[in-house]
Order: structure tokens, then C-alpha cells, then sequence
């Protein structure tokens, strides 16, 4: 079996160099530390994290916490979760890094799982993909004595010491969605969410509402649940605002449910779509849905090399906006 020595022998220092520059020491050059990661790949090194953690009393994983809403079928339904995933794992795995997802089908299945992963797991490193007001989950990680912890998101308490962000403008993303819609000439837009607690949603409604404010124009939401209720209360608005020409999705896959419904009612064609994430599925949908790309990988990378930087950031640097543009497609042509 390959050991450490045998890696610190290829590479030229000695093992406990190799051990260090294994584990990102900021006294190893980075010219070491890569050639000690070459010599890994070359005698395929696999380090012993079970042994490490013994020793450290803290375990080489980062916790990625997913929304309750998302959680039990995150990995088959949302490509938009996924690509956050695989940015964060590319990253933490040249740390040395493990992953483990923090689920549950309730908030206090979460903190349950969150909970037991700081005690008995001993993990200090945790990465949300997603912001909540007053979010219990949040504040627990937050609390806890030696934690660090990223947001894909916003929060209001940026001034943590212990909390950096990676964001979109998500209230541009949503003024931008929507003044696109007026630019291609729809009139009476609406916007759709899941949960406006959320402040991706929230944001992105801001923006919307403030692009309806600009054109003198009242701004609507209409939540959609996931029920079975949803047809009726669609129908229902629809009835009453029977101006609307266009709809501001809150996601890709909330705008393929809507589209879903609207097909039920017979009613889809004659509607604008523009929704967020650019996920494959908007492309493939029918018609082709106009998404926001706020390139999801790359959050995810963000957020992960976030979590291995010196822990002195300014205010500024603590708070990483990531661009944001938009795709065109068919749900925008305007008939």
C-alpha cells in the first residue's frame, strides 16, 4: 500500500513536507505542494482520512446543506443543485477534501442532520445553497465555536466573522429578466415564485416589481406550491388579470411546472416565458425556455475556494458576486 513516505520520496521532501503541503500549509510553497500532488496521481495516494481525523479530532469534510424544499429528490430534479455540487467537489477534492450532503424533509430534520454532523462528525466547514430569514439551520452552524461557513446566497448579518458569501445580483438578475420581457413586447408580465421567504426569490422579485414600478404598472406574484390546488389558483388569477401576456419564473423548473399547468388549461401558447438558472432542461423544454444563466458551477467552485483562504478577508473580499446573462430561446418570441 502506498504511504506518505513513499509520496514524499517521489517528490523529493521529506514526509512530513508532504504531509503538509497535502493539507494546504501556507508555509509550503505552491511549487512543493503541486509536486507532492503529482506524486499522489502518479502512485494513485489516497489519503487515510479516517486515521487523519483521529489526530485532528476534526473530520476532511466540507457539509454541503441543501433546502428543506429541494432535499428529498435534489439529485434526480434539479440540475441547478447539481452543477453547484460538482463545483464545490472539484474543488475540495485537490484539498483533500470529502463532501457530505446535509438533508432532510423537514427544518428540523435538517438541523438534526447539521447537528449531528458538528458533534459527532467533528465537521467545522459548512456550504449553504441557499439563504433564509431568520433560518434556525443557519444559526446553529453559525454558533458553534470553530465553524466556518459559505452562503450561496445573501444574507443581511454580511458582518459575520465567520460567514463569506457567493451571490448574483439576483435583484438585477430579476430587473433584467423582466425589463427584457417589455424590450421584446410584452406588457403585463407576472411574477411566479415557490416560497418568497427565500432570498433568491425575494430578490429576484424586487427586481421585477421595480421594472413594473418603472413602466407605472402594478406588479403581481403568484405563489405555486406544488399542489394540488395550484390549476384552480392559476385559473383563478388568470380570470381576473386576464391582461397578463408573460410570466418571470423564479427557476427553470417552477417555469416547466407553470408551463405544465397552463398546457392543462389550454392556455400555454399565448404566453411569454423567461425564468432563471439555464439549466439543460430549459433548453430542451417546449417551447425553449429564455433562462438567466447565473452559472452555477462556478458558485459552487467559489464557495468551495472560499473555504481555504485566510480567514483575515476585508469586508469586500468576504462577498463574491458572480455575473449573470441571459439566454435566449423561443418562450420570448413574442407571436
Amino acid at each position: 500500500m502506498v504511504t506518505i513516505k513513499d509520496v514524499a520520496k517521489l517528490a523529493g521532501v521529506s514526509p512530513s513536507t508532504a504531509s503538509r503541503a497535502l493539507h494546504d500549509n501556507p508555509m509550503i510553497s505552491p511549487a512543493t505542494r503541486e509536486r507532492v500532488r503529482q506524486a499522489m496521481t502518479e502512485l494513485n495516494y489516497s489519503p487515510n482520512f479516517s486515521a487523519q481525523n483521529l489526530v485532528k479530532q476534526r473530520s476532511n469534510t466540507v457539509a454541503i446543506v441543501l433546502p428543506v424544499r429541494e432535499s428529498p429528490q435534489i439529485l434526480g430534479n434539479n440540475p441547478f443543485f447539481m452543477q453547484i455540487i460538482q463545483g464545490i467537489t472539484g474543488v475540495c477534492s485537490q484539498k483533500g477534501f470529502m463532501v457530505s450532503l446535509a438533508t432532510g424533509k423537514t427544518e428540523a430534520d435538517l438541523l438534526s442532520s447539521v447537528q449531528v454532523l458538528m458533534q459527532s462528525g467533528r465537521v467545522d466547514k459548512f456550504i449553504f445553497l441557499y439563504a433564509k430569514k431568520a433560518d434556525p439551520v443557519y444559526q446553529a452552524v453559525r454558533e458553534n465555536d470553530g465553524t466556518s461557513c459559505i452562503i450561496v446566497g445573501h444574507d443581511e448579518a454580511k458582518s459575520h466573522d465567520k460567514t463569506y458569501f457567493v451571490d448574483t445580483d439576483n435583484v438585477k438578475a430579476g430587473y433584467d429578466a423582466t425589463e427584457f420581457l417589455f424590450q421584446r413586447g410584452y406588457q403585463k408580465p407576472v411574477f411566479i415564485s415557490t416560497n418568497l421567504s427565500e432570498t433568491v426569490q425575494e430578490s429576484r422579485f424586487t427586481g421585477y416589481q421595480r421594472v413594473m414600478a418603472k413602466q407605472d404598472l402594478p406588479g403581481f406574484e403568484v405563489n405555486l406550491r406544488g399542489d394540488d390546488g395550484d390549476g384552480g389558483r392559476l385559473e383563478a388569477f388568470l380570470e381576473d388579470s386576464a391582461d397578463t401576456d408573460a410570466f418571470v419564473c423564479c427557476d427553470d423548473m417552477t417555469a416547466i411546472y407553470l408551463i405544465r399547468l397552463l398546457k392543462e388549461l389550454e392556455r400555454a401558447s399565448s404566453f411569454g416565458f423567461i425564468s432563471f438558472n439555464n439549466s439543460l432542461l430549459a433548453e430542451l423544454e417546449s417551447p425553449a425556455l429564455t433562462s438567466v444563466d447565473i452559472f452555477p458551477y462556478d458558485l459552487g467552485e467559489a464557495a468551495a475556494n472560499l473555504l481555504f483562504v485566510d480567514s483575515n478577508l476585508s469586508e469586500s473580499d468576504r462577498h463574491i458576486i458572480i455575473p449573470h446573462r441571459i439566454i435566449e430561446r423561443l418562450s420570448t418570441e413574442k407571436n
